[in-house]
C-alpha cells in the first residue's frame, strides 16, 4: 500500500448543483477517513482546491476512489504517489486512571 496525494480543481464559482452534492461528499470522505482510507482532507475555498492524501494500492485504485465521488462529474485532478508525509497527529490526551 502506498500514500497518495490528490490535488482537486473546484469549479469556482460553485453553482447550486455542485452545492447540492457537498453534504453527499462530505459523508463520504467521513467514512473513509473512520475507515483509513482518506488520511486528510483539506479545502482552499479561495484558490479553489482541494486535497487529499490517501492509501491505496495503485493509481488506478485511487483514480476509482476519486471517480466514485459524489462531485467527482464537477472536478479535475490530478494524483502523485508520496515518497514519505509528514504530519502531526492530532490527538486527545492519553486518559489516567488514576
Amino acid at each position: 500500500m502506498y500514500e497518495f496525494m490528490v490535488e482537486i480543481d473546484l469549479p469556482v464559482p460553485f453553482t447550486e448543483e455542485f452545492l447540492g452534492l457537498v453534504p453527499r461528499q462530505r459523508a463520504m470522505i467521513n467514512r473513509l477517513m473512520n475507515e483509513g482510507t482518506i488520511t486528510s482532507y483539506a479545502l482552499s475555498l479561495e484558490s479553489g482546491k482541494l486535497w487529499v492524501s490517501l492509501i491505496a494500492g495503485t493509481v488506478e485504485n485511487v483514480n476509482e476512489l476519486i471517480d466514485s465521488f459524489p462531485i467527482a462529474p464537477h472536478i479535475l485532478y490530478r494524483v502523485n504517489r508520496l515518497t514519505f508525509h509528514n504530519s502531526i497527529s492530532f490527538k486527545l490526551p492519553n486518559f489516567s486512571l488514576n
